[in-house]
């Protein structure tokens, strides 16, 4: 059975004359009486009763031309959706995103993409750096936002610099617009987990500074470790797209030999596998609006660029 014996079955079923569906359908009157026939015999049943020269539904009949009118209708429906999802139109798109991330730029951002593309459900994990890159690897998620801390095989758009902010108590005397890593070395610290990316940028230029820095605390919480700054723990290592209070901080971008400590901020995702069409409507979208505005583009004022500025592919 295919589409088309449906479709004949529906007009005939509805013009009560195969000459009249036959004109209707642009098919000769003895091809259509021949898919009729063709349809009872696969059916089993008589779905017509010839009446002198008329035609008239049995039971059969009426009872199945509902049901192949929704067929037909759910088919349509199918090419329908297919033709959208080809366009970009509709479709699911699988985003992870670091929590700062999530709260600093995103949770902005899909409000007006939403309005943008009200077809496309965006569906939003949460983890941290290095697992997200992972999850785009293993192929759970289409597109990962984070900082661009590169991952075999994986592709990147750098978007905006991610800066390694120092975060105190506010001190009293003339307010400091950055600080030096070296400055650091005595400074109980607060930091994130070794599996953020903040934390395995500042760990390996310690290491090639020969600094040996005094953990205080470990925290997979960045805002407990602003917190305990601000009540004059210690000094709290974060990145610069971690929303906070300011009012009772200091925040300090890290200087390495004149030069912002950080990475690119971006999108990464799988060259390898198939991406859905609306997954490059939506990094060109993220694009436009981080242009107008990002996460710590405070700090593009009064700190240098970052130690590294990558280029990746577009």
């Amino acid at each position: 059975m295919e589409l088309r014996h449906l479709k004949y079955f529906v007009t005939v079923a509805e013009e009560l004359s195969v000459s009249k569906a036959a004109a209707r359908l642009h098919v000769s009157q003895p091809a259509l009486s021949r898919q009729i026939r063709d349809l009872e015999a696969e059916l089993g049943l008589t779905l017509f009763d010839r009446v002198g020269r008329h035609i008239e539904l049995t039971a059969h009949g009426e009872d199945l031309r509902g049901r192949c009118r929704d067929v037909l209708a759910l088919a349509l429906a199918v090419h329908e959706r297919a033709r959208a999802l080809r366009g970009g139109q509709v479709g699911l798109l699988r985003v992870g995103a670091t929590p700062q991330l999530t709260q600093s730029l995103l949770a902005g951002f899909l409000a007006g993409y939403r309005r943008v593309q009200p077809g496309i459900e965006v569906r939003l994990t949460e983890e941290g750096g290095v697992r997200l890159l992972e999850l785009v690897e293993e192929g759970v998620l289409h597109l990962a936002v984070t900082g661009v801390i590169g991952g075999p095989g994986l592709e990147s758009r750098p978007l905006f610099p991610i800066r390694v902010l120092a975060v105190r108590a506010r001190r009293s005397g003339r307010q400091r617009r950055t600080i030096d890593l070296a400055e650091l070395a005595t400074e109980p610290l607060l930091l994130p987990r070794r599996d953020f990316g903040t934390r395995q940028i500042f760990d390996a230029v310690c290491r090639i500074a020969r600094l040996r820095p005094h953990v205080l605390m470990e925290s997979g919480d960045l805002h407990s470790l602003v917190a305990l700054a601000a009540a004059g723990h210690g000094v709290a290592v974060v990145p610069s797209t971690l929303e906070m209070a300011a009012r009772r901080l200091e925040v300090l971008p890290i200087l390495v030999k004149q030069k912002s400590l950080g990475i690119w901020g971006g999108v990464a995702w799988d060259p390898r596998r198939s991406l859905p069409v609306h997954a490059a409507a939506f990094v060109e979208e993220l694009g436009k609006h981080v242009r107008r505005g990002y996460p710590g583009s405070r700090f593009d004022r009064t700190a240098p660029p970052i130690q590294q500025q990558r280029d990746g592919p577009r």
